[in-house]
């Protein structure tokens, strides 16, 4: 179970969730592609500890490479934005919608074509939360927009009190 799945309260849906960008999942099956056909290259040609240690580098630069996609997950819900990192030590971020002041999108040239980007959180009384690239920052950040537009829409509804439900015993 995700940690995303284990936070969420009782009245809480997940909006969106982040991924990282396609070209880093690429660049490490890239990587331990030509490593592995490095290491059977070497043991063809009778040079085994050579041909190993190219394929246990492949396999340490492959997971090293994935290692944040695999430990990081990101996403909003109709109350938070959720940001967590880590595997042996968890850091985790969680940011109120309410507190949020400004949402802005950073992608470069190659992030315009490639269709990846970083997206930064601005906020009352909160540091600022600047997330690592993502698939489709423009979607996420839209998502963040009407999840924060959704809350608003909700606080400001004349003569209604908003409680939470509790719960059944």
């Amino acid at each position: 179970m995700s940690y995303v799945e284990q936070s969420l309260g009782d009245n809480e849906t997940v909006h969106s969730i982040a991924a990282y960008p396609t070209g880093r999942f690429a660049l490490a099956w890239m990587v331990l592609i030509a490593g592995l056909v490095g290491g059977l290259a070497a043991t063809l040609y009778e040079h085994t500890l050579i041909g190993g240690l190219f394929a246990l580098c492949a396999v340490a630069a492959f997971c090293w490479i994935l290692y944040r996609p695999w430990t990081t997950e990101i996403a909003v819900t109709n109350l938070r934005l959720i940001y967590k990192r880590g595997f042996f030590q968890r850091r985790a971020n969680d940011l109120q919608l309410s507190s949020i002041e400004e949402v802005r999108l950073r992608q470069s040239f190659w992030g315009r074509i490639f269709n990846f980007g970083h997206v930064e959180l601005y906020g009352t009384g909160v540091a600022d939360l600047k997330l690592p690239a993502i698939n489709d920052p423009v979607a996420f950040q839209k998502s963040i927009q009407e999840a924060l537009g959704a809350d608003k829409q909700e606080a400001e509804l004349p003569g209604q009190l908003v409680m939470p439900s509790a719960k059944a015993s």
